[in-house]
């Protein structure tokens, strides 16, 4: 036999092998991933809500790759610690994996999570918002894909809105037609004898377009503007109170000064960067407290599901919920619960000055640096978060983080603004309970504590927490509240 017709047929015998180990083939021709030779990777995740979605996911994924997805539903109590030990003693780690983005820190310290590579470009402004990139951004490097999120925002009733939006307009017409009849009592004008009826019947029609006109004009765009709005209009039937929320949960009062309370500058892991207790927030707090004389909201009297259910049951115009609550709504009114309308809007604290920016917490799919397969599972990673996401809240009803051009929901719009405006939970790992102490502050401030040295605690608390050694801050004038709540009558 000659070298030549051997070299063809060892050539075609290696052909044959490739094609029978099942070479991955990428999901485009020009996919970084070339000719990996990738059969399986692992996913772990905490959220039971997630495992229709994933399952779909993975059956999609492997239908255009050929790559098969072994889920696995884990404990979220030391789930980190659950990956690095699988990791490190067994072949059961898993390659990517679902976080909340404040324990990011934690996975790269423990090198459980990797740095991106972002091959094709999809992780920016014109696919996720800012907050989103920030929140999963550790030490400038971004670790991992955002993927849901859950944060507060403003919900009302938009049914109530419309007829109230009627009823003013209906009052100012009288109040027009009154002063304009009494204009020509006094000039002695005669009455116009040629109006017809169909006339009158017609202009005192009043079309959608006015009333959307006065929905937008009488929605409240502050907490000030809410307070006047309750002193201004009569309450719906049914509606027992204007405002209501769970004064007790951090994520629905962390907007009041959220947005002065500088956890870690804008990534969340700057030790250097802590600045809780200073005036704007002390000032915040200030009209956040006198807020409890206005609405008589006792702590321990409410709680979030009671709160949901006051406002599906119409007994509430306005309320600050999460990402769940919108999903709630839904389901109402396609059981029928819920009759009306809803909407859901960002709001300022005070005024343009003062702003409200409520917490948010944002879940990232991380890729386990212990993997051997780091290509493909970042690969699966950008599939979830960022192909196949239109699916995502029909399935689990969750929100992406991934901007969509279009919403199954138009309020997920309005919650994504809302999220765009948020802060997120820092990842300092010192810190990991700052949520519960910045929650006990906003309840003793509710409550009647005094916010000047309430704020000096949980500051010095956390900076002790960083630094090992207790912290005295130098003591801050407390500011006194200049606007006024009420509208002049």
């Amino acid at each position: 036999m000659s070298k030549k017709v051997l070299s063809i047929i060892l050539l075609c015998c290696v052909v044959l092998l490739a094609v029978s180990a099942g070479v991955y083939v990428p999901r485009a021709k020009d996919n970084h991933l070339g000719d990996t030779k990738v059969h399986n990777i692992t996913v772990w995740y905490t959220d039971e809500a997630m495992a229709a979605y994933l399952n779909e996911a993975a059956i999609a994924y492997q239908e255009q790759t050929g790559v098969a997805v072994s889920l696995k539903m884990v404990s979220g109590l030391e789930y980190l610690e659950g990956i690095q030990e699988a990791s490190l003693h067994s072949t059961e780690g898993p390659d990517a994996y679902i976080v909340n983005s404040d324990s990011l820190e934690k996975a790269r310290l423990a090198g459980l999570a990797t740095p991106m590579d972002d091959p094709n470009g999809v992780l920016n402004t014109d696919n996720y918002p800012q907050i989103a990139l920030n929140a999963v951004t550790y030490n400038d490097k971004i670790l991992g894909y955002p993927f849901t999120y859950e944060t507060a925002a403003f919900f009302y009733n938009d049914t109530y809105l419309t007829e109230m939006a009627g009823k003013a307009i209906e009052a100012e017409r009288n109040k027009a037609e009154g002063e304009e009849a009494m204009e020509e009592l006094e000039e002695g004008a005669e009455p116009d004898s040629e109006v017809t009826a169909d006339e009158i019947e017609e202009s005192a029609e009043i079309t959608e377009e006015q009333v959307l006109a006065k929905k937008d004009e009488i929605l409240p765009a502050s907490m000030i503007e809410l307070l006047e709005f309750a002193n201004t209009y009569d309450p719906a039937e049914n509606m027992e109170t204007f405002l209501l929320w769970d004064v007790a949960d951090v994520m629905y009062n962390y907007g009041f000064a959220g947005a002065y309370m500088n956890m870690g500058g804008v990534h969340g892991d700057n030790r250097e960067e802590i600045d809780i207790y200073n005036t704007d927030a002390m000032y915040c707090l200030s009209v956040y407290q006198d807020f409890n004389q206005f609405f008589s909201i006792e702590a321990e009297e409410v709680d979030y599901e009671g709160v949901v259910e006051d406002f599906v049951g119409g007994k509430v115009m306005f309320t600050i919920g999460g990402t769940s609550m919108l999903n709630t709504l839904e389901k109402a009114k396609a059981d029928g619960t819920f009759t009306g309308e809803y909407g859901v809007v960002s709001i300022e604290m005070l005024n343009a000055n003062l702003q409200f920016k409520p917490l948010s917490v944002t879940t990232v799919v991380a890729v386990n640096e212990y993997s051997e397969k780091q290509e493909v599972a970042e690969d699966f990673a950008q599939f979830i978060t960022c192909d196949y996401v239109d699916n995502l809240y029909a399935r689990s009803g969750k929100l992406c983080a991934h901007y969509l051009e279009e919403y199954p929901v138009p309020a997920i719009a309005d919650m994504m603004t809302c999220y765009e405006n948020s802060v997120a939970l820092p990842k300092i790992v010192e810190n990991s309970n700052y949520w519960i102490l910045a929650e006990m502050c906003y309840t003793n401030i509710w409550d009647g504590g005094d916010v000047n040295t309430e704020l000096m605690s949980l500051s010095s608390q956390v900076k002790k927490e960083i630094s090992g050694e207790e912290v005295n801050e130098l003591k801050l004038e407390t500011p006194v509240v200049q606007e006024s709540y009420i509208k002049d009558e």
